[in-house]
Order: C-alpha cells, then sequence, then structure tokens
C-alpha cells in the first residue's frame, strides 16, 4: 500500500465538531468538477472511485447531481472505526472504507489529494493502473503554483503546489491521455499572493510539514451570513464560468487550483 495522506473533500482534520455551513469555495468547486464530468462522460451506470474523500461531501453531490454514477466508494485511510460505523444505514449507493478498494472503476477521484502524497507519482500510477479500468476516466486537482507554497499548505500537510505544467506530465507519465485541463479561482490568486508577501517580509518560512491531528480552517468555520455567503458564492460561480471558457478555449487564465481530466487507454 502506498503510503499517503487523504485530502479530497473537506479533510477529517478539518471537520468541525458540530453542525457547520458549507464553505462556498467547496461547494463552488464541487460545482465546477460537476460540470466538467457532465459534459465529457456520457457513460451510464458508472462506478465511481473517490480517494482521499474526506467527509465525502463531493460523493455525495457526485450521486446527486450525475444520474450517470449509479455507486461511489470513497477511499479515505484516515477514517477510523467510530466514522465508518456512523455511515452504516445511509445511502446504499454510498460505500467508505480505510482500505484500498479491490476492482477497477469508471470513473477515479484525486481531488486536492497528490499534494500529500511522499511520492505523488507511484500515487498516480496505482490509481491509473489499478483503480481506473480501460477506458476509465480520471479527475485530478491539485493547489497551484509552486511559489504560493505557504503557512497554511504546510497547516494542512501539503507537501508541494503544482505548476500546470507540471500536473499533466505527471498524468501522462502515469500512462492516461489528457482530455481537458485548466485552472480554477482565478480570484483567488491575489489573496493568496498578499497573504505569501506578507509571511515573506515576516521572514516566516513554509515548510512540507505534517499537518496536526485536527486543525481549524475557513472550511469548517464559515459563519457570515446570507447577504455576504450569496455575494462570494456569485463572484466564485462567475469565476468558475471564465475558467471553464479558458479551458475550452486554450486561453492562460491562471488561478489557484490547477486540474487535469484524464482518460486511461
Amino acid at each position: 500500500m502506498l503510503p499517503w495522506v487523504p485530502g479530497a473533500s473537506m479533510d477529517l482534520k478539518e471537520l468541525p465538531q458540530h453542525a457547520f455551513e458549507r464553505h462556498p469555495w467547496e461547494i463552488a468547486r464541487a460545482d465546477f468538477y460537476l460540470r466538467l464530468l457532465r459534459e465529457n462522460i456520457t457513460k451510464t451506470s458508472l462506478s465511481a472511485l473517490d480517494m482521499g474523500s474526506g467527509d465525502g461531501y463531493f460523493a455525495r453531490r457526485l450521486l446527486a447531481d450525475l444520474p450517470t454514477v449509479t455507486r461511489v466508494t470513497c477511499f479515505d485511510p484516515g477514517y477510523d472505526a467510530a466514522w465508518l460505523a456512523e455511515q452504516v444505514h445511509g445511502d446504499p449507493s454510498l460505500a467508505f472504507t480505510a482500505q484500498r478498494p479491490r476492482g477497477t472503476f469508471d470513473l477515479v477521484l484525486l481531488l486536492d489529494v497528490l499534494e500529500h502524497a511522499a511520492d505523488d507519482q507511484a500515487l498516480l500510477a496505482d490509481a491509473s493502473a489499478s483503480g481506473a479500468q480501460p477506458g476509465g476516466w480520471l479527475l485530478l486537482s491539485a493547489p497551484a503554483h509552486p511559489l504560493l507554497f505557504s503557512h497554511h499548505d504546510e497547516l494542512l500537510g501539503h507537501r508541494r503546489r503544482y505548476a500546470p505544467a507540471r500536473l499533466r506530465a505527471l498524468a501522462v507519465a502515469a500512462g492516461v491521455d489528457v482530455v481537458a485541463h485548466g485552472q480554477l479561482f482565478a480570484s483567488l490568486l491575489a489573496p493568496r499572493a498578499l497573504a505569501k508577501l506578507g509571511e515573506t517580509a515576516r521572514g516566516a518560512r513554509a515548510t512540507a510539514a505534517p499537518a496536526a491531528g485536527r486543525i481549524e480552517t475557513t472550511l469548517g468555520t464559515w459563519h457570515h451570513g446570507a447577504m455576504v455567503t450569496a455575494a462570494v458564492k456569485t463572484m466564485l460561480a462567475l469565476d468558475a464560468t471564465a475558467s471553464r471558457f479558458a479551458a475550452n478555449w486554450q486561453l492562460p487564465l491562471p488561478g489557484l487550483s490547477t486540474w487535469v481530466l484524464a482518460r486511461r487507454p
């Protein structure tokens, strides 16, 4: 088994111990990738493997929003016995496991996972060769632009950020064909760059340190009221629309995240 750390939807380390409002960023990200899948995958009765699935938010959205997907297996080595026991009586189309599932799937998701892996190339090669069936799809995403590696990445246990070309090269090296690629969240680049400049000015230096056992991030602490939430959702939806347009026309619109949709031959 390859050593790696989970991190797709909200990482279990970020999951609050109380009811919370889903962050607009996570909703916008899910909307974007669901639309991308809907536009490209037409096969019906698909099985999906969500690697590093966190609290399972994206997997649940996948089942609810894409009728072509009939079963999703969420694999995350961070699941403990108590978490798994809570999921037993849920949706029968949704399975959770802390052990690497056997068999192959029509769709394999690695959303914000590779940056946690000690050996990202080996992880992706394994996901392609052992997880995706021939003709199956893989959707990858990762934080973009190595120069922006900051304390935020350190907090989340990231080992690296990716140049978009680097993520595509990893996919090609894993033996899959890149079908589409692009970046996402252009509107969030400036705030993250300013935060990085502030760290640099203070002499702080971020390193690829493991995340703490439990961390608090904005994903689990969003509480800005209906008007602000609606405004942020609108901004991120416009951002996603611009990012999709740029990807379709191969325009160099940068973003805080980079993604690749690929297919196994």
